[in-house]
């Protein structure tokens, strides 16, 4: 813990002492504000302009996009601002409201048990320049959840406060053109193929002519949410060596390479060892490393016509240290052997996006991606897996980022093959309709799903998953407020038994305010 802890510590220390004394803030060259809007993973795209998002294109920054918001988020340009100690701080925030229906998850009509879920998040910030040179932002966000099962008795409700992005971040440290951030810090990925996530972190930038380079060490120092007991199992004792480099090979053309080491460094748990539920057990520490690379751009000829593409290639190597934990008759989880294999797999991700220079501006996309499968053994798991921090939501051609292997199904890139193919049309300047087709399959069949939300398994015996069918609809015509509409429905396949191949469905609407 010594690695991430104390330089952080350090930095917080050093802010908080007043160290950090203002500097006469340094010219930027155009060039260079140039370079830092193309290779900024966190831009959001000029709605009025209906360039890919997903394709990796020359980006827009908009004037109210700031480090250490995602794609989707949206500030006021000019942020309440307060002076405490003639300090001026800006205070933003976000509430957001989402109603989903979940019917027939189980894929048995017979059985009655459809859910409601209902999810309120409220973000509330603070963010300050002590100087020309540095930056502190603090995040806490407010989740509310009540869920309520059809044949069941009431609803449960969920409540929780989490500590978001908690950072210090000191930029041309030492007259030169790396920055260096500290704390709890946003880890983006356009795509969220690779990350999409908040980590306890340390860790450097710096960029020059046609590049840059984002890497650091990250490893969870504290529990995140207040519904949880302390540090989670799975998080405990994990360290992280993340990071990105990415080349401009042209305009609007760029080849990134990432890379993942994670080591776990939990102690193995003794046989007969008990763990009260099963959220307090840790059946897996996988130590491994991740290494891929994406090249993404957009083409934009005479005639008006925008064809944006990306392609995203990955490999995994590493070992993993399996537990194995029996339920007792008092809901207890008793600790059994342990055992160690291999890991290895690979991965690709495939797509391209083509915008037409007419009235609506519709648009088709397609994308074929596929992650490895293969024998899952006491000794081997040739199935690929991501890195535990993805998101896997992207921009199409829409102003919404949606999930691009399904909003029902939901599934992680693991012994997994998808074909997508969608359409879409922009109703007004920041409102679009997308209708997206998802075709499922197992390259080895299995009776599990990675990630999958279905309360089903497929019986191991096909791999034909089944199909899924998406419709967005987004309205962002408002600077504050936005409306979002989700329809989703799976078809299974012959993968599932015959008495569990009835449709699921999933409907949400979502509202968003900001602050």
């Amino acid at each position: 813990m010594t690695s991430i802890s104390r330089p952080a510590l350090l930095c917080l220390a050093l802010l908080a002492c007043g160290t950090a004394q203002a500097q006469q803030a340094r010219p930027v060259s155009e060039r260079q504000t140039q370079l830092a809007l193309f290779f900024d993973p966190q831009v959001a795209r000029d709605p009025k302009a209906p360039a890919s998002a997903a394709s990796g294109a020359a980006p827009a920054r908009t004037a109210t996009q700031r480090d250490g918001q995602r794609i989707d988020d949206r500030r006021p340009e000019e942020p309440f601002t307060v002076s405490p100690f003639g300090q001026p701080v800006q205070l933003t925030g976000s509430w957001e409201y989402t109603d989903e229906q979940r019917k027939n998850f189980d894929l048995e009509r017979a059985r009655e048990r459809d859910r409601r879920v209902r999810e309120h998040e409220i973000k509330l910030e603070a963010r300050t320049r002590p100087s020309a040179d540095s930056e502190v932002f603090v995040q806490a966000v407010g989740l509310h959840e009540t869920r309520r099962t059809q044949g069941t008795a009431g609803s449960t409700k969920t409540k929780a406060l989490e500590r978001g992005q908690t950072w210090v971040r000191f930029d041309r440290v030492g007259g030169s053109r790396w920055s260096l951030q500290a704390g709890r810090v946003p880890l983006i990925d356009r795509r969220a193929w690779w990350w999409d996530d908040d980590l306890d972190a340390l860790r450097v930038t710096g960029a020059g002519d046609g590049w840059k380079l984002d890497s650091g060490l990250a490893r969870e120092l504290m529990r995140v949410s207040s519904a949880e007991r302390g540090l989670s199992p799975s998080a405990r004792g994990v360290l992280r060596w993340f990071g990105q480099a990415s080349w401009r090979l042209a305009p609007r053309h760029a080849v990134d390479l990432f890379w993942l080491v994670q080591r776990d460094g939990s102690p193995r748990t003794p046989v007969g060892a008990t763990a009260i539920d099963e959220d307090a057990t840790d059946p897996s520490d996988l130590t491994a490393r991740w290494l891929g690379v994406r090249a993404s751009g957009e083409w934009r000829p005479a005639n008006g016509l925008r064809l944006g593409y990306w392609a995203d290639a990955a490999m995994l190597r590493g070992t993993e240290r399996q537990t194995d934990y029996a339920e007792q008759g008092d809901g207890s989880f008793l600790a059994g052997n342990t055992t160690q294999r291999r890991v290895r797999g690979h991965a690709v991700d495939l797509g391209s996006v083509l915008i037409f220079p007419l009235p609506l501006r519709p648009s088709i996309a397609a994308a074929y991606a596929r992650g490895s499968g293969g024998e899952r053994s006491a000794t081997l798991d040739a199935n690929f897996r991501q890195t535990g921090l993805q998101e896997n939501k992207a921009r199409l051609a829409g102003v919404k980022r949606l999930r691009i292997y399904g909003e029902l199904l939901q599934p992680e890139l693991s012994n997994l093959e998808v074909r997508s193919l969608s359409a879409g049309v922009r109703l007004l300047d920041n409102s679009s309709l997308e209708v997206i087709g998802y075709r499922y399959r197992q390259p080895v069949p299995s009776t599990s799903i990675p990630g999958a939300r279905l309360s089903a398994d497929p019986l191991g015996v096909s791999g034909d998953i089944g199909r899924e069918i998406d419709v967005l609809l987004a309205l962002r015509e408002w600077k504050h407020f936005e409306l979002t509409l989700r329809w989703s429905r799976f078809t299974p396949g012959a993968a599932f038994a015959e008495d569990q191949r009835d449709p699921a469905q999933a409907i949400e609407l979502g509202a968003s305010l900001n602050f």
